[in-house]
């Protein structure tokens, strides 16, 4: 219940007072958020809800548009990730977590006012929509050589037979890499999975944490070694935007810049070639429980194929939620939310909310994607939602114009638990050519 301040003011939402996602059964990961969103959104539900350690969590469609709008709602900034990590210290007492920190601090997801805007339009250049599409014939022909090279009827993992190899080529033909680095990049990404879980095990995240200082060596030599070559427009175009960059450091909110374009490229495309991966996973895992819509997509033009992946993610979205801060007093919803809160936006429920989208569980690609949470929302909207859209749709042209049709093969829900993310281990499906 809120709590009364001033006439003049409107009343604080008291944050612990509130029924906490474990009474709706959330404990991370996909199975659990199907569990809660049919819960939460039933008549009567809650307005706002707080996770065990205190953090208001909003989830409604529209509370998460409205406040993902306010700048007083902060990005957490890498002393709030990861305090105390990013202390200067000898490489040989690097303490386990600093490679992830020193890695995701160059992300733009780490930065707010006045850095985020400059290091988002930095990647933009390099990954907005009009960039990405222009790479449709290149991404389309990894999908089809993809689809060409593996067997027909034997089971395969389309998490690391398809989705990685598919994405870590489309980011290795911009950086440069061979197909053997841009793989390696997409696979020790998948292994930096456990820095996500809710309850981050001693021994997972030790393997998370030497899977992002290998990711981190790949990504940022193969950017370098590119940069000094020439010839990568990609990597040239952000390192002289770097240099433009005049802005201070500010590890406890505004953020970090990164000191090379190495570092700008691995730290912000970890997302590109995890969440990315995911993304594409999660498509067809969401058309396997709808095999008639291949068929209506036969000779359909980009735009269809669009609709479709977006009505995909936004059943099977591959981001739960993220924190946020907020820094100043927020009013919202005739309350006020006070400056030092922590928020949990759950983006994955705004698109199951039933006020924004009627029979959300039903698959409509002729629905409205107009106020979609599936890839965040206000100013730190993910960058990287073109590429993965774009690499998903290429997927599914590849399957029509070779005639594959994909079937399960065994446990297609193998969800990971304890997870910030909807994110499969393995999707075990079969390749079938049809006849004609």
């Amino acid at each position: 219940m809120p709590e009364d301040v001033t006439a003049d003011q409107p009343p604080i939402l008291n944050v612990e007072t509130l029924a906490t996602l474990e009474d709706y059964g959330f404990d991370g990961g996909r199975i659990a958020f199907r569990q809660f969103c049919d819960r939460v959104f039933q008549p009567g539900g809650p307005r706002f809800l707080r996770s065990n350690d205190g953090t208001l969590v909003i989830f409604r469609q529209a509370d998460l548009r409205a406040t993902a709008a306010m700048p007083e709602l902060s990005a957490l900034a890498p002393n709030q990730l990861f305090p105390g990590l990013l202390e200067d210290r000898p490489d040989s007492e690097e303490p386990v977590g600093y490679a992830i920190a020193n890695l995701i601090q160059n992300q733009l997801f780490s930065s707010n006012a006045p850095l985020n805007p400059v290091l988002r339009r930095i990647l933009l250049k390099q990954v907005g929509p009009r960039p990405v599409g222009a790479r449709r014939e290149g991404t389309q022909a990894i999908a089809a050589g993809l689809l060409q090279n593996l067997p027909v009827g034997e089971t395969i993992d389309l998490v690391e037979d398809i989705a990685e190899p598919l994405i870590g080529r489309f980011w290795g033909n911009q950086l440069g890499m061979t197909d053997e680095e841009a793989l390696e990049a997409a696979v020790h990404a998948r292994k930096m999975t456990p820095m996500l879980y809710l309850q981050p095990g001693g021994e997972a995240f030790r393997r998370a944490d030497a899977a992002a200082k290998t990711y981190r060596a790949i990504v940022e030599t193969a950017s370098m070694r590119s940069l000094q070559r020439g010839g990568c427009p990609f990597v040239e175009e952000i390192a002289t935007d770097l240099e433009g960059v005049d802005i201070p450091d500010d590890l406890d909110y505004g953020g970090h810049v990164p000191e090379t374009a190495g570092a700008f490229v691995a730290g912000n495309l970890f997302d590109g070639f995890h969440t990315a991966a995911v993304a594409v996973a999660n498509t067809v895992r969401t058309l396997l429980d709808h095999p008639d819509v291949m068929a209506d997509l036969q000779d359909a033009p980009p735009e269809r194929l669009a609709a479709v992946v977006a009505e995909c993610l936004r059943i099977e979205p591959p981001v739960i939620g993220l924190n946020r801060y907020v820094r100043t007093d927020i009013e919202h919803a005739g309350l006020t939310i006070p400056a030092g809160t922590n928020v949990l936006m759950m983006w994955g429920a705004g698109n199951r909310d039933p006020e924004a989208f009627p029979e959300p569980a039903r698959f409509d690609p002729d629905r409205s994607q107009q106020g979609a949470t599936t890839f965040g929302g206000g100013a730190h909207i993910c960058p990287g939602r073109f590429a993965a859209s774009l690499a998903a749709q290429c997927l599914l042209a590849g399957l029509i114009e070779s005639g594959i049709r994909i079937q399960a093969a065994g446990d297609i829900d193998d969800w990971i638990g304890n997870h910030a993310m909807c994110q499969m281990r393995h999707l075990p499906v079969t390749l079938e050519r049809q006849a004609g």
